[in-house]
């Protein structure tokens, strides 16, 4: 699967993939926007099938700002782990390719990043927005409207080592076919793991992954 965006490591022995909401962020972004809408209900009935899907397509028809407002406002409610970029760097440094994977909205999350000096490659879903409602436009049919999993079993079989940074549901595929796995303490993803017996490294800033990055072994 072809990855393009700024500094990627097309060279690179080992690829991480890396979760935005919730990982890179304290929060979804788009629950925190559509928490913020008059009206907006997480109860409410989905006007789409009712899966993970269907839930972004939801918080996102709750949306009538343009895109400025949006950056506004997380701005000044969305806190950022101010270590995710000592991370980058230090990936950078050792060859290792950084990827950005969200089931969020691409653009805002490459502008966010972007204006905390961080530029790396960012696959995501799109987004129209709409005064009527943002209209969101799916990479694929899979749950999160991108397939994880689909990326980390491309590099395995370019033979690169595989890394997956994340915390929810969107990430338990791409977690399972990886080499190594960090997911945040207390996540969906953690709680996951554990399930399966699949080993994985707890983490709740990436400044405590910078203490043995990168690990000895690779």
């Amino acid at each position: 699967m072809t990855i393009h965006g700024p500094g990627y490591n097309r060279d690179a022995r080992v690829v991480a993939f890396c979760d935005f909401n919730g990982t890179i962020v304290d929060r979804d972004i788009l629950d925190y926007l559509a928490s913020m809408t008059r009206g907006y209900s997480e109860n409410a009935p989905l006007p789409l099938e009712r899966e993970y899907r269907g839930d972004i397509a939801r918080r996102a028809r709750a949306l009538s700002f343009d895109r400025d407002e949006a950056e506004r406002r997380l701005e000044a409610g969305i806190r950022f782990d101010d270590s995710f970029p000592d991370f980058s760097r230090a990936c950078a440094d050792a060859g290792v390719a950084l990827v950005v994977l969200t089931s969020g909205i691409q653009e805002l999350v490459e502008r966010y990043l972007a204006r905390r000096g961080v530029n790396l490659p960012v696959v995501g879903n799109s987004a129209e927005f709409r005064s009527d409602g943002w209209r969101i436009h799916f990479r694929d049919d899979s749950l999160a409207g991108i397939d994880k999993k689909s990326f980390v079993e491309s590099a395995r079989r370019e033979g690169r080592l595989t890394v997956v940074l994340g915390d929810d549901r969107s990430d338990f595929e791409a977690a399972l076919h990886a080499d190594v796995v960090y997911a945040k303490t207390g996540s969906e993803l953690q709680r996951y793991l554990a399930s399966q017996q699949r080993r994985f490294h707890a983490f709740g800033r990436f400044e405590e992954i910078l203490e043995r990055w990168p690990p000895s072994t690779w």
